[in-house]
C-alpha cells in the first residue's frame, strides 16, 4: 500500500512550539579503522543544521558527527536526542543503519531520520526499502534542508509524536505509518537561491573538523543539465542549476584557506573538494577560481582540487584551470563514445568533441587531464569499450579512470525495469575501506558497505569483462599519471599508437614475480564478486571477517593496490616489460632501427629512475648512465629522430626529490598510510608528475658503482643506498 501526494506542499513556516528545547543530532558517518573512507568535512549536514536552526528558531545548536567513535561516545553519555538524522550514501548506508538500530534499542523514543541519494526512485522499491529497515522513522528524499526543517517543526508541534506526524504527508518525507501504510509524498521544491542556506563554515560550526585528515568541501551550485541514467543527478528533479552568491563562496574560500594554512603547518592535508557536477562551465565559476587563486597567494592552498569539470564550454573550463595554476585535473569523462550506448544512457546532449579537446589543451594551462570510462553500460561490448579507450588515450588524456558499472539506487539505471531490459548480470562486492566495528554502550556494532555492480549484459560477456579489467590494470600502471611519460612521447612522435602498445602489454606474458602479480590480480577480480547479496552479508558477520578486511586481506581497491605493488616492488620488471612490448609496437609500425630501440631503453630507464623509491628511502638519490639526452628529446615537441640527441660520451644523471616534494609525499603517507592500499590512494589522488624525482647531470660521466645491466651497455637505475 502506498500513497503519493499530487503535488509538493508549501513549507511549514512556524517555529518550534514544543515546551522542550529539542536535542537534535546529525551524523554523516565514515569508516575509520583501515583508513578514513569518506574523507570530506561534513559540510552537507552542517548546512542542514544551519538552515534548520535559522528556520525553526532553535536555541540549542544541532550537534554534528563525522566519526563513529564520537557518536558512540555521545550515545554512551545517555542524553539521547529527540531527533537524529543520518546521511545515506553508498559508502556509509550500512554503518548508519547499524548505529540507528543500536540507538533504537537504547532510546526507543528518539526519532530516526535518514536522507541522501542511496534510496530507490520507484515507489514500490521505496516502500520495500522502508519495510526492510523499520528503524527508519522518516526518509527525506532529494534536497534535505527545507524538508528537514519542516519535519523538525512538525515533530516539535506534535511533542515528538512520530505517528502523529506521519499522518501529515509532508513533502519529501517518506514513512510507514502505524497502520502499515506507506506514505510517499512527492519532493519539496528545490531551494533556488543557495545563499538562503547559512554557511556552516563562516559561523565556525565546522571548525572541529579541520583536523588535518578531512578534506574541506564547497558547493557553488546545485543541479546538472544532463540526464545520464547511471547518475543520481540524472533525474529531472535536478536538471535546473541553482547557485550560491559569489560573495558567500569567496568568503568561504578565504575562511577555509586560513584554517588549512594551520592544518598544513601541522602536517595535515592541503587540498579542496568542489561538489559541483560541472565546474568551470558557468560564468560564476571564473569568479570562484579567482577567489581560489587569491587563497593560493595568501595561504598556499589548495595544492590540489578534486572536482568534476564541465562537460561543455571547453574554453571557460580551460580558463578556470589556468586561473588556479593547474591545481584542477581537467575531466573529459566520456563514460563511452559508442553512439548506441550513449543513447541508452541518455547522454546525447554532451559535446564529446569538446571533452576530447580538453586533453589537447591541458598542457597549455599546466593541468593534468583525465577521462572516466564505465564498463558494463547498457549496450556496451568489449569492442565498443576498447574503441572508447583507444580514442581517449590516443587523444592524449594524462589519465584514464575505468569503472565497473555501479548500480546506484537513486539513479534510473538501478531499477528492475532497466536491469531486465538490458539483461544485466549483477554481482556484489565490499566497497574498499568501507568496513569496521565500534563499541556502542558495551555492544559491538559492525558493518561493511556492499556495492552492486554489473559485470555482464546481453551484449557483454563475463569473460569479456575480465579481459577488460586486465587491460584496465595495464592502463593504470603503464599509462596513467605520466609515470612512463617519456616513452609515451617517443611512441607518439614516431607514429606508434600508445593504445596498441597497451594492448600488447595486456596480451604479453610477464615473467617471474611480476607475472605472478598480474595473474593474482585476475583471480582477485573474480574472487571479489558474490552472486548473492545475502551470502556476502552473512559472510561479513562471521567472527573475524571484518578484521580481515581491516588488515587488508580482503576488500581492496584492486586497481589501486596492484598498481601500487607493481610500482613499488617490481619497477625494474615493469621497465623491462615496457621495453620489450614497446619494441614490438615500434616494429609493427615499421620502425626497426637500432637508434629508436636504444632511445626507448634510455627513456624507460629515465622514467623508472624518476619513479624509484618515492615512498621509501626518498632522501636517497638514484643514479644511472645514459647515451641519449632524454630531457632534451622529451622537451623538444618536434623531435622524432634520436640521432641528434646522442651524447659523445655516456652521461650520468642523478635523480633527487626536493624538499617540497618530500613534504608532500610525507603528508600523503601520514594521511593514507605506508601500506599498498595507502600508496595506491596517493597514486590515485596526487598530481604524480609533480612528485617524480628531478634529474640533474653529474659532473662525472660514470656512476660510482655500475650495475650489471649498465656494464652490459644497458642503462639501468642505481640506488646509492646499494652502492
Amino acid at each position: 500500500m502506498a500513497s503519493r501526494s499530487a503535488a509538493p506542499q508549501p513549507l511549514l513556516e512556524s517555529v518550534l512550539t514544543s515546551s522542550r528545547e529539542p536535542l537534535i543530532w546529525l551524523a554523516d558517518l565514515t569508516y575509520t579503522q583501515q583508513q578514513i573512507s569518506a574523507e570530506l568535512i561534513p559540510q552537507a549536514i552542517g548546512g542542514i543544521a544551519a538552515f534548520t536552526e535559522a528556520r525553526c528558531g532553535i536555541g540549542r545548536p544541532i550537534r554534528l558527527f563525522k566519526y563513529p567513535e564520537a557518536l558512540a561516545a555521545a550515545i554512551g553519555e545517555r542524553e539521547f536526542p529527540h531527533v537524529i538524522g543520518f546521511s545515506n550514501y553508498v559508502w556509509n548506508t550500512n554503518l548508519s543503519l547499524a548505529f540507528a538500530r543500536r540507538l533504537r534499542q537504547l532510546s526507543p523514543e528518539t526519532v530516526i531520520v535518514f536522507g541522501g541519494p542511496h534510496y530507490p526512485i520507484v515507489a514500490k522499491e521505496q516502500e520495500a526499502y522502508l519495510r526492510a529497515n523499520p528503524e527508519i522513522d522518516f526518509y527525506i528524499i532529494k534536497e534535505g534542508e527545507a524538508a528537514f526543517a519542516s519535519l523538525v517543526t512538525a515533530l516539535a508541534e506534535a511533542d515528538f509524536d512520530r505517528e502523529a506526524v506521519k499522518g501529515r504527508a509532508l513533502p519529501s518525507i517518506h514513512s510507514i505509518d502505524g497502520n502499515g501504510f506507506a506514505r510517499l509524498p512527492l519532493a519539496v521544491e528545490r531551494i533556488r537561491d543557495l545563499t538562503e542556506i547559512p554557511s556552516p563554515y563562516l559561523t565556525g560550526r565546522l571548525d572541529e573538523f579541520f583536523d588535518g585528515k578531512l578534506l574541506p568541501i564547497i558547493q557553488t551550485n546545485r543541479g546538472c543539465p544532463f540526464s545520464c541514467t547511471f547518475c543520481v543527478e540524472g533525474v529531472s528533479y535536478y536538471n535546473k542549476i541553482y547557485t550560491n552568491a559569489p560573495e558567500k563562496i569567496g568568503a568561504e574560500i578565504d575562511y577555509i584557506g586560513k584554517k588549512m594554512q594551520e592544518v598544513r603547518g601541522r602536517g595535515g592535508r592541503n587540498d579542496l573538494f568542489i561538489a559541483d557536477s560541472n565546474f568551470g562551465m558557468y560564468k560564476d565559476d571564473i569568479q570562484t577560481c579567482q577567489a581560489i587563486a587569491q587563497a593560493q597567494d595568501n595561504y598556499n592552498w589548495p595544492e590540489y582540487i578534486n572536482v568534476a569539470t564541465g562537460k561543455n564550454q571547453k574554453a571557460r573550463v580551460l580558463e578556470a584551470a589556468r586561473l588556479v595554476r593547474g591545481a584542477i585535473r581537467l575531466s573529459g569523462s566520456v563514460q563511452s563514445l559508442d553512439e548506441e550506448v550513449l543513447k541508452n544512457v541518455k547522454r546525447a546532449n554532451i559535446a564529446a568533441d569538446q571533452l576530447m579537446q580538453l586533453a589537447l589543451h591541458s598542457a597549455d594551462v599546466d593541468a593534468n587531464s583525465y577521462s572516466e570510462v564505465i564498463l558494463g553500460l547498457p549496450g556496451d561490448t568489449k569492442a565498443a569499450h576498447c574503441k572508447t579507450l583507444r580514442t581517449i588515450i590516443d587523444a592524449g588524456f594524462n589519465k584514464v579512470i575505468p569503472y565497473t558499472m555501479m548500480m546506484l539506487p537513486g539513479s534510473e539505471m538501478c531499477t528492475d525495469e532497466t536491469k531486465k531490459k538490458y539483461e544485466m548480470k549483477i554481482r556484489y562486492r565490499v566497497l574498499p575501506r568501507c568496513f569496521g566495528f565500534y563499541d556502542v554502550c558495551g555492544e559491538r556494532v559492525q558493518a561493511a558497505e556492499i556495492e552492486e555492480v554489473c559485470v555482464a549484459t546481453g551484449t557483454l560477456s563475463y569473460e569479456d569483462y575480465i579481459e577488460c579489467r586486465k587491460l584496465h590494470l595495464m592502463i593504470s600502471i603503464f599509462y596513467n599519471d605520466g609515470v612512463f611519460g617519456g616513452l609515451l612521447k617517443v611512441l607518439r612522435r614516431t607514429g606508434v599508437s600508445v593504445y596498441r602498445w597497451l594492448e600488447i602489454l595486456a596480451d604479453a606474458e610477464a615473467e617471474g614475480p611480476l607475472g605472478a602479480l598480474i595473474a593474482e590480480f585476475e583471480q582477485a577480480t573474480r574472487r571479489e564478486l558474490w552472486l548473492e547479496r545475502h551470502e556476502l552479508e552473512a559472510f561479513i558477520q562471521q567472527p573475524g571477517v571484518i578484521e580481515r578486511y581491516i588488515h587488508g586481506e580482503l576488500g581492496l581497491n584492486l586497481l589501486f593496490t596492484y598498481k601500487s605493488m607493481a610500482m613499488t616492488r617490481h619497477l625494474d620488471a615493469l621497465r623491462d616489460l615496457a621495453e620489450r612490448t614497446a619494441r614490438q609496437a615500434v616494429s609493427e609500425g615499421g620502425l626497426d632501427g637500432d637508434d629508436v630501440a636504444e632511445l626507448i631503453g634510455d627513456v624507460l630507464t629515465f622514467d623508472a629512475c624518476r619513479m624509484a623509491n618515492l615512498f621509501d628511502h626518498m632522501q636517497a638519490p638514484v643514479m644511472a648512465v645514459f647515451r641519449y639526452d632524454v630531457p632534451r628529446f622529451v622537451a623538444d615537441q618536434s623531435a622524432t629522430d634520436p640521432a641528434g640527441f646522442e651524447f659523445e660520451q655516456p652521461r650520468t644523471v642523478i635523480f633527487e626529490l626536493d624538499e617540497a616534494q618530500r613534504a608532500t609525499i610525507q603528508r600523503g603517507l601520514t594521511l593514507f598510510g605506508h601500506d599498498d592500499a595507502g600508496v595506491g590512494r596517493i597514486l590515485s589522488k596526487f598530481h604524480i608528475t609533480r612528485l617524480l624525482r628531478r634529474p640533474a647531470y653529474a659532473e662525472s660521466s660514470l656512476p660510482p658503482t655500475p650495475s650489471p645491466a649498465a656494464r652490459r651497455g644497458v642503462a639501468a637505475p642505481i640506488n646509492l643506498l646499494d652502492s
